[in-house]
């Protein structure tokens, strides 16, 4: 299964994680989904630049929400928007994931929530993340 003709959006924050962050990006694309990059102009920890290319989307329309992680010992500099915009896409019944400590955000915008939240401790664990999210996304 894949996921195509599904919309995708992956949070940009300063000092987000490499592959925390593209891998889902890669991997949404690869499967056939529209991927949104939402927030501000940054750089990665490396210094390496990401643009977003939306302000704005319907959450009823997206299917998924990530929020990459950050270096280590740091917290994620989400926006309200930012974190307004994971509420939004889970109150509309997307599915939100989170890559290491990018699950400060889910957790700032969803307190005591565990329904239809994904969670990948690191970047070690990017492949079976992904994995859960495919099946999970396909079985809706």
């Amino acid at each position: 299964m894949s996921l195509a003709q599904r919309k995708v959006v992956v949070l940009a924050y300063p000092r987000y994680q490499e592959l925390d962050f593209w891998y889902p990006v890669l991997r949404s694309r690869e499967e056939g989904a529209t991927v949104h990059i939402v927030g501000e102009a940054t750089e990665s920890i490396l210094g390496y630049p990401v643009i977003p290319d939306t302000e704005t989307v319907d959450p009823a329309q997206i299917a998924l929400i990530v929020a990459p992680g950050v270096a280590a010992g740091e917290r994620p500099l989400a926006s309200a928007d930012q974190v307004a915009l994971v509420s939004a896409v889970h109150a509309a019944g997307g599915l939100v994931a989170a890559v290491g400590n990018g699950a400060e955000v889910i957790d700032t915008a969803l307190p005591d929530q565990n329904d239809r939240i994904i969670r990948a401790d690191g970047t070690d664990d990017l492949a079976p993340f992904f994995g859960t999210i495919r099946s999970t996304l396909t079985q809706e």
